[in-house]
């Protein structure tokens, strides 16, 4: 299979000499639609439907490429739906298992009916050293009053290349939450677009990440406020290691008749080695005089007061970047409620660092 455009496009262009405006690929991926996924009992006012599609107008964040790609290759979609007035307590999760040398791609659906709340907890797991292919999508759609809980955890091996494609609508009232932790995978393309067409609905993301040796993470979020009094809060907290690369791109689009709508995202990125190469691009596009936008990004190394301290207490500057590095992954870990989830990632990153 072939995978080649423009991957991850800013919803404006910049300067090109940033190199952010979007990722060009072009290379070729073996697809052998190897790889288990196993879904856990589903509790009661869950449906799950197989091969349907019915949010193919929802767009994600990696950009029309990725769409086409899911639709030349007739990818199945899986949807999960919470039914209406349905408040599911249990988290629906989804684990997909690979090994060296799969090729997988998957979609899902997943539909909040009116009044309801699900979670959905989404694992991606191989062994340390395994390489191969996994693209994934996932759409939302959060109908009025509705609430969906995503959690997405990348333990993927350090070869592996992989797409996670989302897309989420929201109506009155209604809200969608998501949490991301980026921890596996060689080359890594993320992309969200979230569209506040309800009045008074919500956005929140939490993304954790940490980048080590020569690992890829670009990551693209785009959220755009339609509806009146809509919000949204975007904040990623990660740490970077080694060689490793990761570009982020962030854009709160306030449209046009998105009259008191408020939107602020925040990034907090811990450089441990002078050899990484980071990019932050958070952007605030507006064509409405009534809201409230704000963005920032904090990046740079611990200070010497505070290895200063950490050091006069016997703990070495290594030892202090570790806890620190611990301490921005845990400000997203704390949100997860599931305890295996957290196992998984807690074991993970103590293997790395």
């Amino acid at each position: 299979m072939e995978i080649k455009g423009v991957f991850n496009p800013l919803p404006t262009l910049t300067w090109n000499f940033l190199d952010l405006n979007g990722v060009g690929i072009d290379e070729t991926v073996k697809l052998n639609n190897r790889g288990d996924l196993v879904i856990q009992d589903l509790p009661n006012g869950v449906t799950v439907e197989k091969d349907g599609s019915l949010l193919d107008d929802v767009q994600g964040g990696v950009g029309p490429e990725m769409e086409n790609l899911m639709k030349r290759e007739n990818v199945p979609t899986l949807v999960i739906r919470a039914q209406k007035g349905k408040t599911v307590s249990e988290p629906i999760c989804l684990d997909y298992k690979l090994g060296e040398g799969d090729g997988l791609l998957r979609k899902q659906e997943i539909i909040a009916e009116e009044g309801s709340e699900i979670t959905v907890i989404m694992n991606y797991t191989s062994k340390r050293n395994e390489s191969g292919f996994f693209g994934i999508q996932t759409k939302l759609k959060a109908e009025a009053g509705a609430t969906i809980h995503l959690v997405k955890t990348n333990l993927l091996g350090d070869q592996y290349l992989h797409f996670d494609d989302i897309g989420a609508v929201t109506a009155d009232d209604a809200h969608v939450d998501i949490i991301q932790m980026e921890l596996g995978g060689g080359r890594n393309f993320i992309g969200v677009q979230a569209d506040l067409y309800g009045r008074k609905s919500r956005f929140d993301g939490n993304v954790g990440y940490l980048t080590r040796g020569t690992q890829l993470l670009d990551m693209n979020y785009n959220i755009r406020h339609h509806g009146k009094k809509s919000e949204s809060e975007l904040i990623l907290n990660g740490a970077m290691m080694d060689k490793s690369v990761k570009n982020f791109r962030g854009t709160i689009n306030l449209i046009r008749g998105a009259k008191g709508a408020v939107g602020d995202e925040q990034e907090n990125v811990l450089l441990l080695s002078k050899d990484v190469h980071n990019k932050s691009l958070p952007n605030i596009l507006c064509s409405e005089e009534d809201v409230e936008g704000t963005h920032g990004a904090t990046i740079g190394r611990l200070s010497e007061d505070m290895l200063f301290y950490m050091e006069s207490r016997g703990i070495s500057e290594r030892e202090a970047e570790i806890l620190m590095t611990k301490a921005r992954l845990n400000n997203v870990n704390r949100m997860i409620q599931d305890v295996n989830t957290l196992g998984r990632i807690q074991q993970f990153i103590e293997e790395v660092l």
